[in-house]
């Protein structure tokens, strides 16, 4: 019997299972659309000698297909790996970059396991000079091989470093750091020779003591993202509420606030019974639950991105929770 910790690697596609036209081929694959195929892919990685890794194909699509449904699927069968695979130390899911933190903080807030889930991804696809890929994988499996890896909630592993999916954010659209924390720095790292060190935890609520730990993704009551910018006007809060929209992201001006037509259209939404959680388009810095905005019924978005804020308030809204249980929880996640 081995003594080696077991890693399951969950394929899923995106660049870091793609191939380009030739080895200099950073960027045209892209429109290429190769997704390579298991027999072409593995044999482009090399794995860590002192794990036992475990591969297996569960999708083959873009990131930018990820959707509630993906995001079931790929919880349905992690919960799965850790129901009827005791031996599994942990899980790497590759993924594509474009909505990885997305995928990532959608299973944070649902996965009832602490299990160590792992996501990767790569800037240049493993066919090209200079990839990220290689490294970047076989980080992961390490990071998901370590006992020190639990607890912390799910992680992406990106650059050397270990990053909390309640703070990641892809930053850079080529560069290989491009994933990093966006206020309280990253978790830990993975050094040259593979250790794995980590000098802080997350102090906010996520998997098992997740109130969503018990919710899949899907089915979730319509929520948007409103950007704003000089001269916006109040069609930019009417079209998604015409549309049936019942929640409401506002990646507003820093530090969140909105041109006056904008601001007018939304304490209209906010009558109307869409819950509003007032976000800014900056990428750092806390956007504080000022006292007006319990005057005016709005929610503050902590130091979440828009895109995490539309995923927690997607939560909340299909929880059925008030607008004082949802800042409660955007104060607390």
């Amino acid at each position: 019997m081995s003594q080696k910790p077991r890693v399951a690697v969950l394929l899923t596609g995106g660049t870091i299972g793609s191939g380009g036209h030739d080895d200099l081929d950073r960027l045209d694959y892209v429109d290429l659309g190769h997704v390579l195929t298991d027999d072409e892919a593995l044999p482009l990685y090399r794995f860590p000698e002192e794990i036992d890794v475990s591969p297996r194909r569960v999708r083959r699509i873009p990131s930018t297909a990820a959707d509630e449904e993906f995001w079931a699927d790929l919880r349905a069968t992690l919960l799965t790996i850790a129901r009827e695979e005791p031996d599994v130390a942990g899980v790497v899911i590759t993924h594509g970059t474009a909505t990885l933190e997305e995928t990532a903080y959608v299973l944070h807030l649902t996965l009832p396991t602490d299990l160590p889930v792992v996501l990767v991804g790569a800037q240049r696809p493993p066919t090209a000079m200079g990839s990220d890929a290689q490294v970047g994988l076989a980080n992961a499996i390490r990071v998901a091989a370590s006992p020190a890896s639990r607890g912390h909630g799910v992680l992406v592993a990106m650059d050397d470093r270990i990053l909390s999916a309640r703070d990641v954010m892809k930053t850079s659209n080529s560069g290989l750091d491009t994933f990093r924390a966006r206020d309280h720095g990253a978790l830990g790292d993975i050094d040259p020779y593979g250790a794995v060190w980590f000098y802080r935890k997350l102090l906010r609520t996520h998997t098992v003591e997740s109130r969503f730990a018990s919710r899949a993704p899907g089915g979730w009551p319509r929520v948007e993202i409103v950007p704003v910018w000089a001269g916006a006007d109040a069609r930019v809060v009417e079209r998604p509420v015409a549309d049936g929209a019942q929640g409401l992201v506002v990646a507003s001006l820093p530090p969140s606030m909105n041109p006056p037509a904008v601001e007018v259209a939304i304490e209209k939404a906010v009558a109307a019974g869409v819950v509003v959680v007032a976000g800014s388009r900056a990428v750092t810095g806390r956007v504080t639950h000022r006292h007006a905005f319990d005057e005016r019924g709005l929610v503050g978005s902590d130091t979440s991105s828009p895109q995490q804020a539309r995923i927690l308030l997607s939560l909340c809204l299909a929880e059925g929770l008030t607008r004082d249980e949802i800042v409660e929880i955007f104060a607390t996640y």
